[in-house]
């Protein structure tokens, strides 16, 4: 009986020893900064004065009804959001289509699509500025084609255009493999007995293999909104907002709000309004795609 209490308590205390450090994290990390986010976000502060006015829901007010930089900051990240999940997705499905297919060639493939996704995003934009900077201009002198003296970053639609095709590019890798990861799991008789029944591949994709890997799109389209939604770095390193703002995303305007501005209460009561656009979002999506999965 002391031998079983022993190992109750025991047990009771290996529990607490590898939960309270996690829960701790998560506490100090995450919990209490969002719930201090909350507080100053009613408050007019600059971020380092111990001075704070008390203003209520008027941070509120004016980020919805008087701030004309946050609304096209909102705009422009929508938009973004909007080619970014269909391009990423649609391109990565396509991909993961060939590279699932067990070839030598694949694996290869597979590391190739996978790299740019482990460079870090300062690195990637970097790289990218140099391409459409001194790059382009040598391109043009040595061919000769208008496109590449084309004003890339001086543009607002090519500049648009390009911070797109740059994060598609990069996070290709991931959702390529997410897709392979549901697609290699398949029953090969299922895909099999639809075409001897006389479906086209067309068919076989869209009625036999999207339904049973709806669980990977789940997730990819997930993973793509949120991964578009936090657009920041890229901005922060590659355009900087320009031209005009035309590239600032939400992110990027609190960022600036806080930091540049030291309009700290300001930007915290964005943040909110964010973060509650961004959970509404992500759950229609989750809702939507979540009632379309089945069992294979």
């Amino acid at each position: 009986m002391k031998r079983l209490q022993s190992k109750r308590i025991l047990g009771v205390f290996e529990f607490l020893l590898f939960t309270i450090p996690a829960l701790a994290f998560v506490l100090f990390s995450t919990n209490i900064p969002f719930l201090m986010n909350i507080y100053y976000s009613v408050f007019k502060w600059n971020g380092i004065s111990k001075n704070m006015q008390f203003v209520g829901l008027k941070n509120f007010v004016h980020v919805i009804f008087n701030d004309s930089t946050f609304l096209k900051s909102a705009v422009f990240t929508m938009k973004f959001t909007f080619f970014y999940v269909i391009l990423a997705n649609i391109i990565s499905l396509a991909v993961a289509l060939v590279l699932a297919k067990e070839m030598r060639s694949s694996k290869i493939g597979r590391v190739f699509y996978y790299i740019p996704y482990i460079i870090s995003l300062t690195a990637i934009s970097l790289i990218w500025k140099f391409l459409v900077g001194p790059g382009f201009e040598a391109m043009y002198t040595s061919t000769g084609f208008e496109f590449f003296d084309w004003s890339w970053m001086g543009t607002p639609k090519l500049a648009f255009y390009i911070v797109v095709i740059m994060q598609v590019w990069r996070g290709l890798g991931f959702y390529m493999v997410t897709y392979i990861a549901g697609i290699i799991v398949v029953p090969k008789d299922i895909l099999e007995a639809a075409s001897i029944d006389g479906a086209s591949k067309f068919q076989v994709l869209k009625h036999v293999l999207l339904p049973s890997i709806m669980p990977s799109i789940t997730i990819c389209v997930m993973t793509s909104l949120i991964n578009a939604f936090k657009l920041f770095d890229i901005i922060l390193v590659f355009t900087k907002g320009g031209p005009a703002n035309s590239t600032a995303s939400v992110a990027y305007n609190i960022y600036n709000e806080a930091f540049i501005n030291s309009n700290y209460g300001l930007a915290t009561a964005k943040s909110l309004l964010f973060f509650v656009s961004v959970l509404v979002v992500t759950l229609l999506q989750l809702k939507l795609t979540k009632s379309r999965e089945i069992e294979v």
